[in-house]
């Protein structure tokens, strides 16, 4: 594997005189006009390495600095533009993982990076969608993310912890979600422009456990199934929002409580809007989070998060990013019951981060996050990682 640390540092040293195109969004250019050629017949690539690194320099397990690292190459091919079909997207995505969990210092339930994942290399998404009706229906199967579609908000991606991508509420189930997905079947109807409604049934353990290392599809007895759905609506001009509703159940869950096996679920809404938002992009959002998990059989019951996003806080830096987010892992009462005296009723995070758009192809995120009773655990001081993201379009 690559040095993680040492990275960004190689990747520019390599391609130095690509700084003098501030335009190109990519580091390593347009290969000669081959990327266009491609795009043009329906073959787009994004290929991007991040790394984190992350210091817990107060409280939480010990202080320590990792760097976790993610290598991204996603290929999605357009049937029709490719000259095949009408209708047809087909993705197929490989993810190289690397570079330590700053979670082992921090021992937290919502985990700093969300790019902590053991060194391995192996097949992500891999997935096939057909639309009908105008494009008003769509049917996807494959290896799938949950958290591409389900219960998310594009105000929150700019965060690092990743809560804030999905709840802990959800994470904590095990689901399709970074860095392992499973097989799916997924459903969309789009009855208006600004409305959906779409359900997917995953198998219920995403590869294999015992081994997070390559690529793993399995269907196993006892794996059960995720089933989950949502709605919602979204709108625009000039002021974007969304607001949507999901709920999940998990059928052959490990009970969190009493150990049995039975069923799951919860459900969950989220939300973004626009203060104000300008043409060049420069503007003001909110998001916001809440998720619910049954309470006799979870740990985490409840988890609430939310912040704002402001695009281009200086008008001569118009594609930087600043953001505050707050989440909330709450433990339900039977969890606290069953152990007694052993946790805190929850975990608070606060995360403060600004993205610099060095280039239209690097960017470079300082980072500051800490945790109130990480990992609810009460032999733990409250936590404080610093650190920033580095991440090239390559």
């Amino acid at each position: 594997m690559i040095k993680p640390l040492s990275l960004a540092l190689a990747l520019l040293g390599t391609t130095a005189t690509a700084l003098a195109e501030d335009d190109q969004p990519w580091l390593l250019g347009n290969w000669g006009g081959q990327r266009s050629a491609l795009a043009e017949k329906g073959v787009e690539f994004e290929i991007v390495a991040t790394t984190d690194v992350l210091a817990n320099v107060s409280g939480g397990i010990d202080d320590g600095v990792e760097t976790p690292t993610t290598f991204d190459l996603a290929v999605n091919i357009d049937t029709a533009a490719a000259g095949w079909w009408n209708n047809g997207t087909l993705r197929v995505y490989l993810l190289g993982t690397t570079g330590g969990d700053t979670n082992t210092h921090v021992g937290a339930l919502q985990v700093a990076s969300n790019i902590e994942a053991p060194d391995t290399v192996k097949l992500y998404e891999a997935w096939y969608e057909h639309k009908f009706f105008g494009e008003k229906l769509s049917i996807l199967l494959g290896l799938h993310d949950l958290n591409s579609e389900f219960y998310v908000t594009d105000l929150s991606g700019v965060f690092l912890n990743s809560s804030f991508g999905n709840g802990q509420e959800v994470a904590q189930i095990g689901p399709s979600i970074f860095p392992t997905t499973a097989m799916a079947a997924r459903v969309k109807f789009s009855p208006t422009d600004n409305t959906y409604v779409m359900g997917a049934v995953y198998d219920g353990v995403p590869g294999d456990p015992n081994d997070p290392y390559g690529t793993n599809v399995e269907f196993n007895d006892g794996d059960g199934v995720l089933t989950i759905g949502e709605v919602g609506i979204t709108g625009g001009n000039g002021r974007y929002f969304k607001l949507a509703f999901g709920g999940w159940h998990q059928t052959e869950f490990d009970n969190m409580i009493s150990g049995l096996r039975g069923d799951n679920h919860g459900f969950y809404t989220v939300g973004e809007v626009d203060l104000w938002r300008l043409e060049d992009g420069r503007g003001l959002g909110v998001f916001g989070q809440l998720g619910f998990a049954e309470e006799d059989r979870n740990q985490t019951d409840l988890y609430a998060g939310g912040g704002f996003n402001w695009t281009g806080p200086c008008a001569c830096r118009a594609a930087d990013v600043f953001g505050v987010a707050v989440a909330h892992a709450r433990n339900g009462d039977d969890f606290l019951n069953a152990n007694a005296g052993t946790f805190t009723d929850g975990e608070t995070l606060l995360e403060v981060t600004y993205a610099v758009a060095v280039t239209p192809w690097l960017l470079v995120q300082p980072d500051l996050q800490y945790f109130f009773d990480p990992g609810t655990d009460p032999a733990l001081d409250d936590a404080l990682v610093i650190g920033a993201r580095f991440q090239i379009a390559l």
